[in-house]
């Protein structure tokens, strides 16, 4: 078997433990390997609130896979289109706090992200305000994406 053939063989029995029936695609992509799961019913519990679920299984997959492969696999769990609306979601917010930023000329702080969420962040804005900056503040819980004017940084 090879590590696509397995990664979709680990996904379908942590899931079936979870939900009756979906439907698991892998593909693999420079050694980064994608797992859509399709399901209609049963999407929100794979999501779970705020994308806490499908976080929690990306991370036990990678532990599962680290474990068997005996190195790190860059891993994206997806359910249906979640990740696609998340980051129109987080796009609509960064574009929104951008342009706060320009309009007041002044640090806005981002608070409540994921790191993966503060990461597309961050990206969207470097790609589309050249003259704004991102950073992150803090630890845990408490951290937090600073976005401001270049020329205050």
């Amino acid at each position: 078997m090879d590590k696509t053939q397995i990664v979709k063989a680990e996904a379908e029995a942590l899931l079936s433990k979870m939900i009756d029936s979906c439907e698991i695609e892998v593909t693999e992509i420079e050694g980064s390997y994608q797992i859509l799961i399709k399901t209609e019913e049963h999407a929100p519990t794979v999501i779970g609130r705020h994308g806490e679920t499908i976080r929690a299984i990306q991370k036990i997959l990678e532990v599962i896979f680290y474990k068997q492969f005996g190195e790190p696999i860059e891993l994206l769990v997806n359910v249906n289109d979640y990740r696609e609306k998340q980051r129109e979601r987080l796009e609509g917010i960064a574009k929104d706090v951008a342009e706060r930023v320009v309009a007041e000329n002044k640090e806005q702080q981002l608070r409540s992200f994921s790191a993966f969420e503060r990461k597309l962040i961050h990206e969207y804005i470097s790609t589309n305000y050249p003259h704004l900056v991102t950073h992150s503040e803090g630890e845990g819980k408490e951290r937090m994406l600073i976005v401001g004017p270049k020329d205050s940084a």
